[in-house]
């Protein structure tokens, strides 16, 4: 995968920090402090997943030249992630 971006980027590949990890960390943990439910779990997880379904189609939609390859990529992760909304539904 790294050598797919670095064929169709100039850029560097986003590293997340620590204090972004630290922070996601206490922000799940905030949330789930009243309520450790699966329900919880798996809304929260579903917030995740239609960020990424959103950004990748909204990539697909407005990136018509896109590289066959690339666009291959991010439509399968979209699938992928619409998969997991479904499967997450039954535990909300």
């Amino acid at each position: 995968m790294e050598d797919l971006y670095d064929e169709f980027s100039n850029e560097e590949i986003d590293e997340t920090s620590k204090m972004e990890k630290t922070m996601t960390w206490y922000g799940i943990n905030m949330r789930t402090m009243m309520d450790d439910s699966t329900s919880k779990y798996a809304e929260l997880i579903l917030q995740g997943a239609n960020m990424g379904i959103i950004e990748g189609r909204r990539l697909l939609n407005h990136n018509k030249e896109i590289d066959s390859e690339v666009n291959k990529v991010v439509d399968e992760f979209v699938k992928m992630q619409e998969k997991m909304v479904e499967e997450l539904k039954e535990y909300l």
